[in-house]
């Protein structure tokens, strides 16, 4: 009785395992497809004990779920949705396979938990060590904690705990990531590493440091692997060894060395003692070029040669110049150029001819077929792909490809001129559509993909050809009004010279002359007509100069000068092939405690420590305004030297909102000690206006109109203590209540420009943010704690023989009966089929 009992038993168990496997479940639309039962195979089962409902499963066991299989050496089936696995453990779902000691499944929530001493995750090249591992079939999403390290290619990468996704061969790190691969390190809270592309998104506290040597942090950003590219989009921080960088969004181009950088941008060139602000701006190491726009300024803050020094413009650039070697690169391109025309006559030789005429190497179109009516040898006649549109009259009618009259009207014809490429667009859209027929699914969509791409390309070439008119046609306008005023004020310079010169050989004639009546012969120092005619040249070879800058900077494309700015100070450069070259345009204010200026636009260049302002350029020191058409101001170690004021030059000083002393001639040249003007010269045609003070407190007392050839004022703390006129001065001097009515207090030309003076606060208003550079150099790079951990783990227990670093496979019998219930084994996912 007992005996018949057992037989019952194993009988209605093997009826249920039966049941499971999918022979006789209830009609689907009555059993949600999320309650689907387990498929189960195995050689042996039976119950656990005598009446009991659980069943052992052993000999070629598999069980499927959800399109996942798990094989191992036996398992207990506690009820419909739950299994428990023993003993060499795979799980395998497409690409991925999962290796462990034990593991138990519940259907109900689609949930294999995993547990080896090392659990054992694979998907292509990747590889995954950890300790706890749970995966969802349905999801095909794993779960692992405790520690784990994923090893893909030449990454590593480790966190605390972490979340592994299939479908997009995604691996989600949480807590004390560490990553290292072949072009930088990481740490950080969390990281999404893509094991396909290579490609990692970070978040809060990462810390990057490149091949290169350069450190990187960023509280959200993504490195993408096929550009080398760091974006930055909170927070960003760069750190290398000349420059540190803040900025909200940073681009880093690590392969350029290029750095673009969105809003409230910090550089401090620590080379120049230079910071830098704006809220664009780009960057690149080699040569060292830079660009700043949106409120841009510089501060220099190199104190061993005076108070900081800070800058604005709407624009600057700066473009650092290396002559020796673009003397090499052009050369050579030279050499490159002449050895690629002697490649092209050998080419165009008779054997280079004979083998074109072979058909040979005929190039081919995106389909593989020749371009040119000659086909190569191998190709079939009938093969439509390689024949749309110009299939033989033989085949055509039903004719054999092999056939003597098929070779003859297509294989070795090469006199017949060859039929349009139906698939290269010179076929009629009949014949293309007839082509598009004959192709595959697969090379249709490349096709179609391959046209909307031609499309979209021409789409955005159209789109950036009429921008550039119109950037152009602004910057033509720019051009003619900007010239215009240079040549005008290049003409009334040459004018001035001119004229001066002629006067200057009149009188040298006059006293010849006058002598020649006395019956006495001088001689004749024309020294002074040589330095005109050199004033002359010089005063062309500056507007000439000063006209080819202006054009430059209007009609050069912003985005190809590919620079931003510094400032002047960083312009001291040793006079070597090496230079600087800054540009600031529109709105330039410069402002130092000991002076001030205003211009519309500025250049300077490091080979001869020179700035030029140009276009209403204003300089104010202490109490003083200098006012010309142009200004050329010479520095050296930083500090001011000489300033050369050029076209209708006016050296003001306000004494109170009526009086100012006034000075002007036809140019000024001002010097510098400390920083302040100790004298000023004044040359040709020169007129002052002076008031005299005197008493206590003090009070005007006197003013004198003097005109002379030439002045020089001397100052010691920023009082005039001696005036010197030369060539026969005219002067009149006034009680304040003697002054005529008929005599003009103000010199023609004179402006008054205190409204331009530039405060600290309109030149710069930015935080500025401390060095970090201290404390970013001295922290530790990734050791690797957890990997380190896994591997002496891992070799410890293979030397034990505790644990196998398995790369076994679903076996043939199970991908069969996998087969049987419709899924694949061990398949990648399918992927779109690449364009031939």
């Amino acid at each position: 009785m007992r005996r018949l009992l057992s037989i019952a038993v194993v009988a209605l168990a093997a009826g249920s395992v039966i049941f499971a496997r999918g022979g006789m479940q209830a009609p689907e639309a009555e059993q949600p497809a999320e309650k689907k039962l387990i498929d189960l195979k195995s050689d042996n089962m039976g119950p656990v004990a005598p009446g009991d409902s659980v069943i052992f499963l052993v000999g070629n066991f598999a069980a499927q779920h959800n399109g996942a299989v798990i094989t191992c050496d036996s398992a207990v089936r506690y009820s419909d949705m739950r299994i428990e696995f023993f003993g060499n453990v795979l799980i395998n779902k497409n690409t991925t396979y999962i290796y462990g000691d034990r593991a138990e499944y519940n259907g109900e929530v689609n949930e294999a938990r995993v547990f080896s001493d090392i659990v054992k995750v694979v998907d292509e090249d990747a590889t995954l060590y950890t300790y706890e591992f749970l995966f969802n079939t349905k999801e095909n999403v794993g779960e692992f904690g405790g520690g784990g390290v994923l090893v893909n290619r030449d990454s590593r990468l480790e966190s605390v705990r972490g979340y592994y996704y299939a479908n997009s061969k995604e691996l989600v790190c949480v807590d004390r990531v560490e990553m290292r691969n072949d072009e930088y390190e990481l740490k950080g809270d969390s990281v999404v590493y893509n094991m396909a592309t290579d490609n990692a998104f970070f978040f809060k506290h990462t810390n990057i440091w490149n091949k290169e040597g350069d450190y990187l942090y960023a509280d959200r950003g993504a490195y993408r692997k096929a550009d080398s590219l760091y974006k930055v989009t909170s927070n960003g921080y760069v750190l290398t060894d000349k420059q540190e960088m803040w900025s909200d969004s940073i681009d880093f181009y690590r392969a350029e060395d290029h750095i673009i950088l969105w809003r409230d941008i910090q550089i401090d060139d620590t080379e120049h003692k230079v910071l830098a602000f704006g809220d664009y701006g780009e960057y690149w190491k080699e040569p060292g070029n830079a660009f700043l726009t949106r409120r841009p300024s510089i501060v220099s803050y190199d104190l061993s040669q005076g108070d900081s020094l800070f800058m604005r413009a709407d624009s600057m650039f700066l473009f650092t110049i290396n002559e020796n070697a673009e003397r090499r690169a052009a050369e050579a391109a030279a050499a490159d150029s002449l050895a690629r025309s002697a490649d092209s006559l050998a080419l165009s030789g008779p054997d280079s001819l004979a083998h074109a005429a072979g058909g040979v190497d005929v190039p081919a179109d995106s389909l593989g077929r020749p371009r040119s009516g000659r086909r190569p040898q191998g190709v079939d006649a009938a093969d439509s792909l390689a024949t749309a549109g110009s299939v033989p009259d033989s085949l055509a009618a039903g004719g054999d490809a092999d056939s003597p009259h098929a070779t003859s009207s297509s294989l070795d014809a090469p006199d017949r001129p060859a039929p349009a490429d139906s698939l290269g667009g010179a076929a009629p859209a009949d014949s293309l559509a007839n082509a598009a027929d004959t192709l595959t699914v697969a090379q249709r969509k490349a096709l179609l993909k391959e046209a909307a791409k031609r499309a979209k390309a021409e789409e955005k070439a159209a789109a950036a050809k009429e921008k550039k008119k119109k950037l152009d046609e602004i910057a033509a306008r720019r051009k003619e009004k900007m010239t215009a005023r240079l040549l005008e004020q290049k003409e009334r310079e040459e004018a001035r010279l001119t004229a001066r010169r002629l006067k200057a050989e009149s009188k040298l004639k006059a006293r010849q002359a006058r002598a020649t009546r006395k019956g006495r012969m001088i001689q004749i120092d024309s020294t002074a007509l040589r330095e005109l005619d050199s004033l002359i040249v010089l005063n062309m070879a500056e507007q000439d100069s000063l006209l080819n800058l202006l054009v430059d900077s209007l009609l050069t494309d912003t985005a190809a000068m590919a620079v931003p700015a510094d400032s002047i100070d960083s312009l001291a450069a040793p006079r070597d092939s090496i230079y600087r070259l800054l540009k600031g345009f529109r709105n330039v204010k410069i402002y130092r405690s000991d002076f001030q200026t205003v211009c519309d636009s500025m250049t300077a260049i490091s080979t001869d420590s020179t700035i030029h302002l140009y276009i209403d350029p204003v300089l104010w020191n202490e109490n003083n305004q200098i006012t010309s058409d142009v200004m050329d101001i010479f520095t050296e170690n930083q500090q001011l030297t000489r300033a050369e004021f050029i076209g209708s030059p006016m050296m003001v000083s306000q004494l109170d909102t009526t009086h100012y002393n006034q000075v002007a001639g036809k140019t000024m040249t001002a010097y510098f000690f400390n920083n302040q003007i100790y004298r000023n010269d004044v040359n040709g045609n020169a007129q002052t206006i002076y008031y005299m003070q005197d008493g206590e407190p003090v009070e005007i007392t006197m003013m004198g109109v003097i005109e002379s050839g030439e002045i020089s004022f001397f100052i010691e703390d920023k009082q005039v203590v001696q005036i010197t006129y030369r060539g026969d001065p005219v002067y009149n001097f006034y009680p304040m209540d003697k002054i005529p009515p008929t005599q003009d207090i103000r010199l023609k030309g004179f402006k008054w420009e205190g409204a331009r003076r530039p405060s600290q606060a309109e030149v710069f208003d930015r935080r500025i943010r401390p060095s970090e550079r201290e404390r970013r150099s001295e922290m530790k790079h990734p050791d690797f704690p957890i990997m380190q951990r896994i591997d002496e783990h891992r070799k410890r227990l293979i030397e034990q023989r505790r644990w196998t670093d398995r790369n076994d496979q679903v076996d043939a019998a199970t991908v069969e009966w996998m087969h049987s219930l419709g899924y694949e084994v061990g398949q990648p996912r399918k992927t779109e089929a690449p364009a031939e």
